[in-house]
This record gives C-alpha cells, structure tokens and sequence, in this order.
C-alpha cells in the first residue's frame, strides 16, 4: 500500500497520518478533528489512517515549502 499524508505522528506503536482539511463548524461536527491551526479555525487536520509502525517498511517525508531540503528524511 501507498499512503500520501500531509503529516503524520507516532503514538502506542501506531504511525497516525493526516490530511489537512478545511471545513466550517458544521462540517467539523460531523468529523473527528485531531489538530487545529491556531490561525485559522477553519483549517484541521484529520486521521485518514492508523498503523502498526512495524509494519510500515518505508517511510518518505517531503520537505515543506520553507525547508531548504536538508531535513527530507529518506529512511529505508
């Protein structure tokens, strides 16, 4: 399986990853919403998947968009 995240997180063994979405307040209502940004209550993110770290074989990161690149995590 393939998996393209915006970010993801490690907690009890599980690797947890998320997209960012926007949505208004109804919407969020109808979602389990994990994180917020703290500038634009619109924007949240949510849980698109959850699994045992050691079943994950690779795991790639993009730099962001204000990363000069020397982050970018090729473990394999």
């Amino acid at each position: 399986m393939e998996l393209a995240a915006d970010a993801y997180s490690e907690e009890d063994g599980q690797l947890l990853f998320y997209v960012l979405v926007e949505a208004d307040a109804d919407e969020q209502d109808q979602m389990v919403t994990d994180r917020r940004t703290p500038n634009d209550p619109r924007r949240v993110g949510i849980v698109v998947a959850r699994l045992p770290a050691a079943e994950v074989v690779d795991l790639y990161t993009a730099p962001s968009w204000s990363d000069d690149g020397s982050s970018v995590d090729t473990t394999t």
